[in-house]
């Protein structure tokens, strides 16, 4: 697809590199389940996330935690360029255990020399075949780039808030009622609703959304039946897949299963 590369390796659920220019491809809020680092090579943009503005500009990197609502506009689709690495739960969790686990988003202004690391660690992963060597280089490249940031975005402690994120999480494919979270959680529907927005920057319903989305990009990977997809990352049709995947991710199911193809 113009303006948008995949890479992925012949064991997909390790990593997968993205590279955009002149395109958006997403414009609203989402997450990923993957840990995701990515980096600024042309232009800037303004990254959101929980409500406040982050201006990211060429030359700098942002670590996004899994799961983690943000959303990111360019401040010029003209003038615009980022690659970005997603990568599986297989790795992240060794690279989350060696930095701090307090933040949920960093954001790092790299010189010259880490970022020719950065160029050199891409190029390394698209070009060599061995599995341990590139995940070697891309954890120690990752662990030694992020111990110093110049913001570390927090999350917020809150268990009851926390603990029902994580039951969306392990249940975004049933139909989950509001009145259901009420009852197991022991909290009332409106405060619940106020502090999940004031935490995640989002709703229950709209984070459980979000879920889906991602499931079937996952599956896409695999398939190219979309409306097989749609059913079981649980949406009603094909078309109501397809309507909610581009709002989050700025192209079809359909065309990102063909950048997918022609890498």
């Amino acid at each position: 697809m113009k303006g948008i590369k995949y890479y992925r390796p012949e064991i997909f659920n390790r990593f997968e590199i993205k590279t955009c220019s002149n395109v958006l491809h997403s414009y609203r809020e989402h997450v990923h389940e993957e840990l995701s680092f990515a980096y600024i090579e042309k232009g800037s943009t303004i990254l959101n996330v929980r409500g406040k503005d982050y201006y990211i500009e060429a030359g700098e990197a942002v670590i996004i935690f899994p799961y983690v609502s943000h959303r990111c506009q360019p401040v010029d689709i003209n003038d615009w360029k980022f690659t970005m690495v997603y990568i599986g739960d297989k790795l992240y969790k060794q690279i989350i255990n060696s930095i701090d686990k307090k933040s949920s988003i960093r954001i790092k202004k790299l010189n010259d020399f880490e970022l020719n690391r950065v160029k050199q660690l891409l190029n390394y992963l698209e070009n060599h075949t061995n599995i341990y060597n590139r995940e070697v280089k891309l954890i120690n490249t990752l662990i030694q780039l992020f111990n110093t940031c110049h913001i570390d975005i927090q999350y917020q402690s809150d268990k009851k808030i926390n603990s029902i994120k994580r039951y969306i999480e392990d249940h975004f494919l049933e139909e989950i009622r509001l009145k259901d979270i009420e009852d197991r959680f022991e909290v009332n529907k409106f405060v619940l609703i106020r502090n999940f927005k004031n935490k995640f920057n989002t709703t229950p319903s709209a984070y459980q959304l979000q879920l889906k989305i991602n499931y079937g990009k996952h599956l896409l990977k695999d398939s190219d039946d979309i409306v097989d997809i749609a059913l079981k990352s649980g949406f009603y049709d094909q078309a109501h897949f397809t309507k909610e995947f581009k709002k989050a991710y700025g192209i079809t199911p359909l065309q990102y299963r063909k950048a997918l193809k022609n890498q």
